[in-house]
């Protein structure tokens, strides 16, 4: 797959999770969560994944999770998908939130057990 799209699935994984966008709520703890699994370098490259998205959003997204560890199909449509990554690509910009400029390193996997 382009690297341009990968990226996409960590913010589209979520999507299996919620059974409406409205759900969709992006948090401090959500914010940890990212900064503590990517490092800055990965999340600078989701985020540039999400600009290439911005500017084709008739790209079919579902396609992007064809190959991805999920089960079931998505239950959006392609505009809501869109939405969606929008919205997380305007709460990576979100400077209260840093995450296009913390720097930490992530946490191992043990940690989070």
């Amino acid at each position: 797959m382009n690297s341009a799209k990968i990226n996409l699935m960590i913010p589209m994984f979520y999507l299996y999770d919620i059974e409406s966008l409205d759900e969709a709520l992006f948090t401090d703890e959500s914010s940890e969560y990212l900064k503590n699994t990517y490092d800055l370098k990965s999340r600078l490259d989701i985020y540039s994944n999400l600009e290439w998205a911005e500017l084709n959003p008739n790209f079919p997204f579902e396609s992007i999770m064809d190959n991805a560890p999920v089960v079931g199909k998505l239950k959006f449509s392609n505009e809501e998908v869109h939405q969606y990554l929008m919205s997380f690509k305007a709460f990576m910009e979100n400077e209260d939130f840093k995450l296009l400029t913390d720097d930490r390193e992530p946490r191992n996997l043990e940690d989070f057990i």
